[in-house]
């Protein structure tokens, strides 16, 4: 089982690449609803690694999760296994 997780960072990594948002997705009914809203597919089908998000699906993940994101940042959403 895995779940999905927001990262942001600053869009010129020379300048700094340090990470500067992070948001877990936690239960697996809004997991599936973010991978069906981002990826158009069930969880269990998302494939491992980082997508780049627009700035659509960052709009769209806001209204989602209720949460603002930091303006500024570029945002991925990516995979991580459960223990």
């Amino acid at each position: 089982m895995h779940f999905l997780l927001i990262t942001g960072f600053f869009p010129d990594e020379a300048q700094d690449d340090s990470l500067q948002f992070e948001l877990d997705i936690t239960g697996s009914e809004m997991n599936e609803k973010v991978a069906q809203l981002i990826e158009s597919k069930p969880l269990d089908e998302v494939e491992p690694g980082e997508l780049l998000l627009t700035l659509d699906q960052v709009t769209a993940l806001e209204n989602l999760l209720d949460v603002s994101f930091p303006k500024g940042l570029e945002y991925f959403m990516g995979t991580c296994a459960t223990y």
